[in-house]
């Protein structure tokens, strides 16, 4: 049984958006995701059942999947409010030799069982939510007590070349009647370990947190890559859709130019250093 999304457009959006994701993040999205799961793996029951929260293309299920596998008992259930996600999770977990469930679900109202999971994961999805704390208060409902909470968020752009370098030539080359009226993000609260800690901890019954960074480098073939990606974002690309037709194509010429330049050429590969943190907490 799989619950109603509580935002269709935003489930089309990122629908659109999941082959290029899986072919060009998850690559940088699998190693944190590896990640994540090794910094618990030692501390979780054995037969642990996981959950994997806004799991995209399936890189936290993939490596949860195998953790189970390994120890030959365990389950994961993968849920994302993307069908084309999960669909994608789905095929990314085929292969293994584990029990697997893949169900569109809103990741702020999941509509689980109270305290039914182990581990309840969340890499890179949760920090994106409409209602964060929503978010961050169904996780934690879905824990056992003494179960753990582990997510990732992106660092800041001063220590993020990820952000940094996408963001400064869109930025500059935005119309100013759209960054004159954009608001502080607010991500930016959870940025660092200290916001991240409190906001977390103060929105769902969860204790005893601990930070990690995890720190990777995105490889892609051209800087036009890199440019698709950003335009197929739901995140940077409601900003680019708000353009007209003459804007949209001065910003891809502007973004184009400063990638090109980084990387030596339109044919040269694109790289960029990615740092988050990863947060671990246990449910009260």
């Amino acid at each position: 049984m799989t619950s109603q999304t509580a935002d269709p457009a935003a489930a089309q959006q990122w629908d659109a958006h999941a082959s290029d994701y899986a072919r060009l993040f998850s690559p940088l999205t699998g190693h944190v995701a590896r990640g994540m799961v090794a910094l618990v793996e030692g501390r979780l029951p054995p037969a642990a059942r996981i959950l994997d929260i806004a799991c995209g293309p399936g890189d936290l299920a993939v490596a949860a999947a195998e953790l189970c596998a390994r120890q030959k008992g365990g389950s994961v259930l993968a849920t994302d409010i993307s069908p084309e996600m999960v669909a994608l999770t789905k095929q990314a977990l085929a292969p293994i030799d584990t029990e697997t469930q893949c169900e569109v679900r809103d990741g702020q109202s999941l509509g689980l069982e109270s305290g039914s999971f182990d581990a309840a994961f969340s890499c890179f999805g949760i920090f994106l939510f409409p209602d964060r704390l929503a978010g961050w208060r169904a996780a934690a409902d879905a824990l056992k007590p003494g179960g753990f909470f582990v997510t990732s968020v992106w660092r800041g752009p001063e220590v993020n070349e990820l952000a940094s370098v996408q963001m400064t030539p869109l930025m500059a080359a935005l119309p100013s009647r759209l960054t004159e009226a954009l608001p502080r993000p607010s991500w930016a609260d959870i940025t660092t370990p200290e916001g991240l800690i409190a906001e977390v901890t103060s929105a769902a019954p969860l204790s005893d947190p601990e930070t990690h960074i995890l720190d990777a480098t995105l490889a892609l073939p051209t800087p036009s890559a890199m440019w698709r990606g950003m335009v197929g974002n739901p995140v940077a690309g409601a900003l680019i859709a708000q353009c007209n037709a003459e804007e949209r194509q001065a910003i891809e010429r502007a973004v184009l130019e400063a990638f090109e330049d980084r990387s030596g050429g339109p044919d040269r590969p694109f790289t960029l250093n990615a740092s988050c943190h990863v947060l671990i907490a246990r449910r009260i």
